[in-house]
């Protein structure tokens, strides 16, 4: 194939970009620059590698295939940028990861202490709702995932590292709130707020109380935790979050558990990838670090409450 490794990173930001323009921001180059690199690239190629119909850049077939190529081709030379930094006993290069939204409160802390370990490392952190990092999956646009409740369709290698305790949460001026041993078939008597539709919370409530019998009195769904905590705040019911989300609400007495049967739901966070992805040195040292370091990992994720919100229940 006649082409040169810029002329395939300056297609491969194209077809990523979708945008001339963009791609030349991205590449530190003129539009014009990106332009004739393309041309030359079809040229050499003798293949129309886009199409434009309307206002809107398309890939070719060929495009298509030539931007898969490119997309392992420039992964591999990442990753042996990483394997030679590594065997001078450093790793250097960029770590993509992403988790879920119950997973926001921790994960700052876990990647901090992966980079001490690696300051070398670019870190990259995306936190979204389960539904996106389903569609981050099939689009294999990470190294790694953190989430809980695991896709059925999708076959991932899956590695627990962590309890994720699901419990109940009010107002403290809640009916419930000083109750002791509250049977679960009372959630029916009481308004309660719902994550969205997909959410791993969500299906882990409704599966309990399925199996109990227990028909939830919904009045409303929400689409985050931090919404869902400021709902029960202001007494507009109860609802299941993970205690991960609100350490600071339970140290300060905003919010209050629930001491319902059977709760806390306890569940497991992962760290997952696809079956079949090749992970770079960086992603497999940090599933080394996660595994290796389980005890400290879980101590960690608790550290905020523990340490932080706590002291500040003290200040309040």
């Amino acid at each position: 194939m006649r082409a040169t490794l810029h002329q395939l990173k300056v297609f491969r930001q194209v077809a990523i970009s979708m945008n001339y323009t963009k791609a030349a921001d991205k590449l530190g180059l003129s539009q014009p620059a990106v332009s004739i690199q393309l041309k030359q690239l079809e040229n050499n190629l003798d293949l129309f590698l886009f199409e434009k119909i309307g206002k809107t850049l398309y890939l070719t077939n060929a495009g298509k295939a030539l931007k898969q190529f490119c997309d392992e081709l420039f992964v591999s030379f990442d990753n042996i940028d990483m394997t030679l930094s590594g065997l001078k006993g450093e790793l250097t290069g960029d770590f993509c990861l992403s988790a879920v939204t119950s997973a926001k409160y921790f994960t700052p802390h876990l990647l901090g202490a992966f980079h001490k370990r690696h300051p070398k490392v670019n870190l990259h952190l995306d936190i979204v709702n389960r539904e996106q990092i389903i569609e981050r999956l099939h689009e294999n646009k990470d190294d790694l995932v953190i989430m809980g409740l695991l896709p059925e369709n999708i076959p991932l290698t899956k590695h627990p590292f962590v309890e994720n305790p699901i419990i109940l949460i009010a107002s403290p001026q809640h009916a419930l709130a000083k109750r002791d041993n509250i049977a679960l078939t009372e959630l029916s008597q009481h308004a309660f707020i719902h994550r969205e539709k997909g959410s791993g919370t969500r299906k882990a409530i409704e599966e309990v109380v399925k199996a109990g019998g227990v028909e939830l009195s919904v009045n409303m769904t929400l689409g985050n935790s931090e919404t869902i905590k400021q709902a029960v705040m202001a007494d507009l019911g109860i609802s299941a979050v993970s205690r991960h989300s609100v350490a600071l609400e339970l140290a300060t007495n905003t919010l209050v558990e629930l001491k319902v049967e059977g709760f806390p739901l306890v569940k497991t966070w992962y760290v997952v990838h696809h079956e079949s992805k090749h992970l770079s040195p960086i992603a497999k040292a940090f599933v080394e670090f996660v595994l290796s370091e389980e005890e400290n990992v879980a101590a960690l994720c608790n550290r905020f409450l523990e340490h932080h919100f706590v002291s500040k229940k003290h200040s309040v």
